[in-house]
Order: C-alpha cells, then sequence, then structure tokens
C-alpha cells in the first residue's frame, strides 16, 4: 500500500498513491446538490479501494442512488438524496454520499429501518482520513521516524500521532462525544506490522523487541534461558540468542512451553518415538509417525489443541509432529520463533480488541448504529498473521489454515 506524504487532503502519496477514480461533470447525477462534492469528484477523486472501504460505486464510472433494494425507489433521508460510493468490509452495510450536505455515511437497514454512521464531513475529509490510514501500512522510505525501533510501543505510538492527524483533517467529525465510527478500528489493523522488523539474511525472520514478548504472555511471565537450559542439539545461534537474550512467553494465548531444560522430542515424548522390534529381533518401522526425523528435534512445548512444538535446532524451523490421525497438520509450523511469536502477538491484539466488543463484555457499542468492530476484526484478522509467514497457511493441512476454517470456531476470532 502507497505510503502518504505531505497535506492528506492532496493525496500526496510517496510513490503517487492507489489509482484514484475521477467522474466526467457530465456523469454526475442532478440530485447530488453538494458543489463542493461535484468540484472534488470531477478534479480529485477517490481511490479504489481503501482503509478497509471499496469504492465499487465509482467504478462504473457513475453515482447511483441508493435504494432500499433491486427494483425499489430511491432512499431518502429525511430530505436528502444517498449516492452509492462503495462497501465496507462489514456485513451488508454500504457507504453512502448525502447529495445534499456532502457528509459519507456507512448504512445498513435493519428491518425497515435504515441505520447510519457519520464516517466523513466530506469527500475531501473521507479522501484525507484514508490517506493517513494507508500511511500507517506502508514501511518507512528514507529517514525512519522511529530509528528503526518497532515494538508495542511505537504502535503505540504510529496509532497516536494518526489519531491527532486525523482529528485536523476532519475536526468536526471527532469534535466531543464518542469515537468516530470505523476509524480506530482500522488505524489498529494497519498499525500492527510495526510490531516488528523484518531480519537479514541468516538471522531470524524478525527483529523482536522485548515487550512484545512480554506483551505476547498472558500473565507476564517470560522465560530467558540460561546456556545450561539448552540442549547440545541447538546450534542454530539465531536461536540461541533469542532464548537467552529475550526469551519466550511461559504461556501465550495459544501455545505454552514446557518447563525447565529444553529436551529432545525423543526425551520428552519416548513413547511416540520408540521404534518395536519385528519378531526377527530387528528394529522394524515406527507406527506412530512418519516424522522420525523429529525424535532428535527440540521438544518447545505445547502449540493450541494440545499439539506438540517441535523445534529443528539446526535451522530454527518450528515443527508439529504427526500423531494426531488422518486430520493430523502439516509439519511446518513457522519459519522459526520469531515469526512464530509476532504471529501470535498479532493474533492476540486482533483478538484482544474483537473480545472487548464481545457480549458480556461491552457489546454492540451503543453510539454506533451501523459500524461492528469484531466484523471488521474477524474480516481481517487472517490475512493480517498469514502475512507474518505464508508458508503457515499454505495448504488446507497447515495447523493455522486449520484453524481459521475450523467450523466449530467460526474463524480464529470467533
Amino acid at each position: 500500500m502507497a505510503g502518504y506524504l505531505g497535506d492528506s487532503r492532496q493525496g500526496k502519496y510517496a510513490n503517487g498513491g492507489p489509482p484514484r477514480r475521477r467522474l466526467d461533470a457530465a456523469s454526475l447525477p442532478g440530485v447530488l446538490k453538494h458543489q463542493p462534492s461535484r468540484r472534488f469528484l470531477v478534479e480529485e477523486g477517490l481511490p479504489e479501494e481503501g482503509a478497509d472501504f471499496r469504492f465499487t460505486g465509482l467504478r462504473a464510472g457513475r453515482l447511483e442512488p441508493f435504494c432500499a433494494g433491486e427494483g425499489d425507489e430511491a432512499v431518502i433521508m429525511g430530505d436528502r438524496r444517498l449516492l452509492v460510493l462503495g462497501e465496507s468490509y462489514y456485513w451488508q452495510a454500504w457507504l453512502v454520499l448525502d447529495g445534499t450536505t456532502g457528509g459519507v455515511h456507512l448504512v445498513a437497514w435493519e428491518k425497515d429501518l435504515l441505520r447510519h454512521d457519520l464516517i466523513a464531513s466530506g469527500l475531501s475529509e473521507l479522501a484525507g482520513l484514508i490517506g493517513e490510514i494507508e500511511a500507517v501500512s506502508e514501511a518507512p522510505r528514507g529517514l525512519d521516524p522511529y530509528g528503526g525501533r518497532r515494538g508495542p510501543a511505537v504502535v503505540a505510538e504510529v496509532r497516536q500521532q494518526a489519531r491527532e492527524r486525523m482529528r485536523r483533517l476532519d475536526p468536526g467529525l471527532f469534535a466531543g462525544g464518542p469515537q468516530p465510527a470505523h476509524w480506530e478500528t482500522s488505524l489498529l489493523i494497519r498499525a500492527l506490522h510495526w510490531g516488528a522488523r523484518l531480519g537479514v539474511p541468516d538471522e531470524l525472520a524478525y527483529v523482536l523487541d522485548p515487550g512484545l514478548i512480554a506483551e505476547t504472555a498472558e500473565d507476564g511471565r517470560v522465560h530467558r534461558f540460561a546456556p545450561e537450559e539448552l540442549p547440545s542439539g541447538l546450534t542454530h545461534e539465531p536461536t540461541r540468542r533469542l532464548l537467552t537474550e529475550i526469551g519466550l512467553p511461559v504461556n501465550a494465548d495459544i501455545f505454552a512451553l514446557h518447563d525447565g531444560p529444553l529436551r529432545t522430542m525423543a526425551e520428552v515424548h519416548s513413547a511416540l518415538f520408540d521404534t518395536p522390534a519385528d519378531e526377527e529381533g530387528e528394529e522394524g518401522k515406527n507406527p506412530y509417525t512418519e516424522r522420525g526425523y523429529q525424535r532428535n528435534f527440540i521438544a518447545l512445548g505445547w502449540w493450541t489443541l494440545d499439539l506438540a512444538m517441535a523445534l529443528d535446532g539446526a535451522t530454527g524451523r518450528v515443527e508439529l509432529p504427526d500423531w494426531y490421525g488422518e486430520d493430523g497438520p502439516a509439519a511446518y509450523l513457522h519459519r522459526d520463533i520469531s515469526a512464530l511469536l509476532y504471529a501470535c502477538w498479532t493474533y492476540q491484539q486482533l483478538r484482544k480488541e474483537w473480545e472487548r466488543w464481545d457480549v458480556g463484555a461491552g457489546g454492540k457499542p451503543g453510539d454506533w448504529a451501523v459500524f461492528t468492530p469484531q466484523e471488521l476484526l474477524a474480516n481481517r484478522v487472517e490475512d493480517l498473521v498469514e502475512a507474518v509467514d505464508p508458508e503457515a497457511f499454505a495448504t488446507s493441512g497447515h495447523s493455522w489454515r486449520q484453524l481459521a476454517d475450523d467450523p466449530h470456531t467460526g474463524g480464529l476470532l470467533g
């Protein structure tokens, strides 16, 4: 996604920005009475997609009236005509332009009642807010304002600074009262990539901040390993440094460590790696596993659903065994421990926000008529976790994909 520089109202992105769709003046409907909106659509335009909105209403080169249903008459909100700009990442919600005032609303039907949330005071403000959200998505070019720092503290700084810029862009939307719908959740989703910095060749996939490790721990407990707690088979030096210098969460939302010094899989799960002898006393094929090579891997702990985690001491790769029948997961879990931790942290941040709005913990915010944070989070969580380590979602047999597609849980956040 494009980085943004300068005045958001002018849409100045670092590499030209996402394509903008402009409309011909002759194509604008007569019910669009708001002159600043007419000028903006002709001279500036809007991106086809951005900040979790898809501007499908512009792709046909004209604005259609918002109707109650196919073949129905156009909806009038008060005495104002509504024109379809596009749709959101929520269920059955549309983004519409008020043809009289120029306000931009998120609308949805609740039985025969049209609900709406103001998203932006006007099209110019909408474009600026989208620019700020998309700027957060982009890794810095040239001068890094955080000097290479990454982690939860940087994520918090990024979000706070973006909030301040957005308030200045649309003071009417943010003036007093509750937080406007949509923007805070979309901002959180975009800011999570500031949680860790990409590693360099021959090192771990990510450079992790100790704060991320601590935040991943459910109870704040982090175990930093002493060198004598690491087995001789752990020869992957970047992994050794992470374990001794930063450590691992004792318990995370989705995995837990073994207690005490690390040992091999064969030592911890001896019954499953013992190969019985045949009738002639010769060692036969192991009936429990086709992944016998994992016997000398390191037993790292337990993945969700009571799956054992095996660490390849030579490469740092994290795998799962095949003790779980035909529906057992593929071997690959994560490229290394840093990818495991970053993926779990990303997942946990989204789940924490999802639970904040769950029934019994706040429920649907009374200040929003249409916007549903949980729907947006549920629609984006898979993409965000997959982006950390795409191979972890490579097939339907990989563990993360199985969790995402589990019909009993309703997805990663269900």
